[in-house]
């Protein structure tokens, strides 16, 4: 998602607010002379008397100061401040009022004190399980490989969730000296978005979420079934363009590498139907000007030869970076393999062609099974009482950034009706920075049904 599934937080407060607590320098990042740094202690969790070192960092506003908006850019991952002194113009229009702030997070590589020590590389997808041993010998592995990364720093490796980055965020807040909080969360960081709004909801003043997913429900299954459709629907985008016959080709070849997997011989790979559904939907995602290379990839694995769906020679088979640290303490696990498979066969019934080949319904279960750590931020509602927030999102991503959205009354969400990912932070698209700037300094929203090219 998973990068699958990539966000951004806000802060600001009237003029009067108390004087910041933060002691800012030069930033070590290279070519971003203006960007300034502090270091900022914080509890490690709520129970604990330990404090861990976050690296803050600012772009200083340009004309009279009103406030700050507080931006994490996703992933998850670390160097949220190299991202930021890589951006730092698509933030000219809110700097003519505001600081911009972002933090290196706990636990990630960066410039913040702590790190954990572990592989943050690719993590392949492993294969569905097909009966229980199956299942605990994937569960077994990944014990292992978390366990090696949590003997770094047990009691930080467990306080690694969005609800932990959301409590950093808040302290950010209170050394910038400010009563409400400003917050932006492009891609992954509109879960901690979502954690923050869950925690803190009467210390938001704006909340702009960007091709987030909703970690604001009850019924997660029900939200799997949601995905799934809108996989299915982005495909038919796919099946409306090409030649009549396309869609029943796709579910042949499918329906036979589940049989039996079809060999990708260019990149020493054999892929089954789960990854050939996941490697097309990722190839498909840039938009029509690639779904070309998809249509002759079909055509040469009718042949027998899968190559051209692998990601690269080097790494053909489906998978995500950052092993899962954060998302495995954010999101359910299935309790065995007949939970997965149950799951599996409803998500193919709904959505035939894509099935439950994403992220979330795939790479998270089957890495996080086992996991040394529980689940402590689980998908829970936000309160109603919220300021109405502003989501935007693409093809890819509208449908569960919307839902997230419309939970709280009032908020609006601009629609991007084409592919991509990020419209804000990655695509710097100019129609949601005019947008997004203005509800952010002035909590202006767009009118309803708003639409950007």
């Amino acid at each position: 998602m998973l990068k699958t599934f990539l966000a951004l937080a806000v802060l600001a407060g009237p003029v009067h607010a108390p004087q910041p607590s933060l002691g800012w320098s030069a930033c070590p990042v290279a070519n971003a002379p203006e960007l300034q740094c502090a270091d900022l202690p914080v509890a490690l969790s709520p129970k604990s008397d330990r404090k861990i070192t976050l690296k803050v960092a600012r772009l200083p506003a340009t004309g009279p100061r009103k406030g700050s908006v507080l931006v994490n850019f996703g992933g998850p991952q670390g160097y949220q401040i190299a991202s930021l002194g890589a951006r730092t113009q698509i933030f000219d229009k809110i700097r003519k009022s505001m600081d911009v702030v972002t933090w290196d997070p706990r636990g990630y590589p960066g410039l913040s004190g702590a790190v954990l020590q572990c592989d943050w590389g690719f993590v392949r997808t492993p294969a569905f399980p097909a009966d229980q041993a199956g299942f605990d010998r994937l569960a077994a592995a990944n014990k292992a490989r978390g366990d090696k990364c949590r003997s770094t720093d047990p009691e930080l490796f467990d306080h690694m969730d969005s609800a932990a980055d959301a409590r950093d965020a808040d302290a950010i807040r209170a050394a910038l000296g400010e009563d409400k909080m400003n917050f932006m969360g492009l891609s992954y960081g509109g879960t901690i978005a979502q954690s923050y709004a869950r925690l803190f909801p009467s210390r938001v003043r704006t909340m702009y979420v960007d091709g987030t997913g909703n970690h604001s429900l009850r019924d997660w299954e029900r939200e799997l079934d949601t995905l799934a459709r809108q996989n299915d629907r982005f495909m038919d985008r796919f099946f409306a363009w090409a030649p009549a016959g396309t869609e029943k080709r796709w579910r042949a070849l499918i329906a036979e590498a589940d049989r039996e997997p079809i060999p990708a011989p260019q990149a020493d790979a054999r892929f089954d139907g789960t990854q050939l559904r996941s490697l097309a939907f990722l190839k498909l995602r840039p938009g029509p000007a690639r779904w070309a290379e998809v249509l002759a990839a079909l055509a040469a694995a009718e042949r027998g030869d899968a190559s051209g769906f692998a990601l690269s020679s080097r790494q053909p088979y489906p998978g995500l970076p950052g092993g899962g640290v954060k998302e495995c303490l954010d999101f359910p696990r299935p309790a065995g393999q007949k939970d997965v498979a149950r799951t599996v066969k409803r998500l193919r019934a709904i959505a035939p062609n894509t099935g439950a080949a994403f992220p979330l319904a795939w790479h998270l279960p089957l890495t996080c099974a086992g996991w040394p750590a529980p689940v402590a931020n689980p998908p829970t509602p936000m309160p109603r009482t919220l300021p109405p927030m502003l989501g935007a999102g693409t093809w890819q991503d509208y449908d569960s950034t919307r839902r997230v959205v419309e939970q709280i009354p009032g908020s609006r969400t601009i629609e991007h009706d084409g592919p991509g990912h990020n419209l804000f932070g990655a695509m710097a698209n100019p129609c949601v920075i005019d947008h997004v700037s203005e509800y952010v300094t002035e909590r202006r929203l767009p009118p309803r049904g708003t639409t950007c090219p």
